[in-house]
């Protein structure tokens, strides 16, 4: 588990709490947590290999996009 969370932990320190309660309680947001993890790793390869920037650029988006929704579990939102 804390592996998985490490990214999550490093971008929102201030929050540890949350994400520790949250990764125990909500699949959604393991999956949140594990899908940020992945797509940063791709990223890191992609931008390591010096890909295409369409390949980067679309996998920086999916992250800030995936990181926004985690934001927002963080802060108390919860979806429907």
């Amino acid at each position: 588990m804390v592996h998985r969370i490490s990214n999550i932990l490093a971008r929102f320190p201030e929050n540890e709490g949350s994400v520790r309660k949250l990764i125990q309680e909500s699949r959604e947001f393991e999956a949140l947590c594990q899908e940020y993890m992945n797509t940063s790793q791709e990223l890191g390869y992609f931008t390591k290999r010096r890909e295409p920037a369409i390949q980067a650029d679309a996998l920086q988006k999916r992250r800030i996009a995936v990181e926004e929704e985690i934001l927002t579990r963080i802060e108390g939102y919860k979806p429907a």
